[in-house]
């Protein structure tokens, strides 16, 4: 056995002598491939505008954008410290909840597609959908460009003589663009409490305005109530909570400010029509809160919680006009016919449909996610005598009448690289400043190009467990009439 050890141990020692190479071989030999290069190169030519108004007559047709690995040009924007990052992505889902058009828009019909995100110097730079080697999409303010390759590599001495052109341009513009910018942002915030006498949950809701004048902070206030703007004025929207007769009532009141004050009373008690009052014990009245969702210029998006079905959790949305109707509107009226196919197809995304879950296209509302409002749906079901829910996201877009203004000027996935611990993200529609919303503060940003200025100008103190239920931009002429509005209904100023 020891002599069978041996000899193998010498045959080994042969062969790995046998293998042996001098160190350069080693080195050439074992090198990888270069991985570094970029998933983008060669010079390319804006040919088409695909989405968007005036296609036939953009200025932007015929820009060339120039790629290398130490630089990138497209237009007037570059960068000469790039970075590069490709995803593979479901189409559906990027371009609904990124930039809230559908694959139609673009005649993409393919699940999925790459996107090729620059970074310049580690921050947000730009972002291509990537069809095919030689075809790009590129999304540019509210429209999309389809660039073509006409050269598959470019010198990086072209790429800084585009570059040196470009600053040279940008630097003869400064000092010559003279126009005010003027913006401001009334934010609906929502907190979450506990209403002690009822041992049920509650929920405080105020408004902040934030004004912005070149580029630099003019006032912040807070108001104590929802101040919600409408294009017949503004109006107050309340939640008042009563208890009768062991039954407790959320009940949501949106008060127009041009109304007689005495026209507008909040509820006595709870009034049942003339001649019902003997009805009461046959047709109980369930006590159910109502938890605000959203608010908009014409719409309202409430959560229901029906206390005496084990705290069974409903959705629906309001026209705030007809809210006195109590008439929720469902999907299908919102969004049109695909309505009731897209909460279908959310349904089974988290259950199976069965005669103990029934979809109701009017169990739909409004939430937040990555900087945008969506579309969500429920199914409600039971479960061991236990009330529960499951929400989907509706692959939609809330139609404008809801959202009147709902774009961001930086991309989510950059915000996040440059401020920590975000939850949310609101930027001004002319580009001038952008709101972070993190677990504890609102957080105010001025912007250079795509870039935030890292400094904030100002920082708000957050309650805890506060949400963001309404968001309305105010530009031009209109932050001066916003503000005064909040200061006559006594707006405090936010130190």
């Amino acid at each position: 056995m020891k002599i069978f050890k041996l000899v193998t141990l010498l045959l080994l020692s042969v062969f790995l002598a046998s293998c042996t190479v001098v160190e350069g071989e080693t080195k050439e030999r074992i090198s990888a491939p270069n991985n570094n290069l970029p998933p983008i190169e060669g010079r390319w030519e804006v040919v088409e505008k695909v989405y968007g108004s005036n296609k036939d007559d953009d200025p932007f047709i015929g820009i060339l954008g120039l790629f290398h690995e130490n630089g990138v040009v497209i237009g007037e924007e570059f960068t000469n410290e790039p970075s590069f990052k490709i995803k593979k992505v479901k189409t559906k889902d990027y371009l609904i909840y990124k930039h809230k058009i559908s694959p139609n828009s673009l005649q993409l019909n393919q699940e999925y597609i790459y996107i090729i995100s620059v970074y310049n110097e580690g921050r947000y730079f730009n972002e291509f959908v990537k069809l095919d080697d030689d075809t790009i999409l590129y999304g540019r303010d509210d429209s999309f460009y389809k660039l073509i390759r006409l050269q598959s590599k470019v010198s990086l001495e072209e790429v800084e003589r585009y570059i040196i052109a470009e600053k040279s341009i940008q630097s003869n513009l400064v000092g010559v663009q003279d126009e005010a910018y003027s913006s401001g942002l009334l934010l609906g915030i929502k907190v979450q409490s506990f209403d002690e006498i009822n041992q049920v949950p509650a929920w405080e809701y105020s408004t902040i305005w934030i004004n912005m004048q070149d580029s630099r902070l003019s006032g912040a206030y807070q108001l104590d109530r929802l101040l919600v703007p409408r294009k017949n004025g503004f109006w107050f929207v309340d939640q008042l909570r009563e208890q009768t007769n062991g039954i407790l009532k959320d009940e949501i009141l949106a008060t127009p400010l041009f109304a007689i004050p005495e026209e507008v009373k909040p509820l006595d008690g709870l009034e049942f029509p003339a001649g019902e009052e003997e009805l009461v014990e046959e047709r109980p009245i369930p006590s159910i809160l109502k938890n605000i969702l959203f608010v908009g210029n014409d719409y309202i998006s409430v959560e229901n919680i029906d206390l005496d079905r084990n705290d069974r959790r409903t959705l629906q949305v309001y026209a705030i006009d007809n809210l006195e109707d109590k008439q929720p509107i469902k999907l299908t009226d919102l969004i049109g016919e695909t309505g009731r196919d897209l909460f279908l197809e959310g349904v089974r995304t988290v259950t199976a449909i069965s005669e103990s879950v029934v979809p109701n296209e009017e169990n739909v509302g409004l939430a937040r996610r990555n900087g945008y409002w969506t579309l969500k749906g429920r199914i409600n079901f039971k479960q061991n005598d236990e009330e529960l829910f499951r929400d989907f996201n509706i692959k939609a877009i809330p139609p404008k009448e809801m959202v009147s203004y709902d774009e961001q000027s930086i991309p989510w996935d950059a915000v996040r690289l440059s401020v920590a611990d975000v939850n949310d993200v609101f930027s001004s529609p002319n580009n001038e400043f952008i709101v972070v919303i993190t677990t504890s503060h609102i957080v105010i940003y001025t912007l250079e190009g795509y870039d935030i200025n890292i400094s904030p100008i100002k920082t708000i103190r957050l309650p805890n467990d506060a949400n963001i239920i309404m968001a309305e931009w105010g530009l031009g002429r209109y932050p001066a009439i916003w503000e005064n509005e909040m200061i006559k209904h006594g707006a405090q100023i936010i130190e």
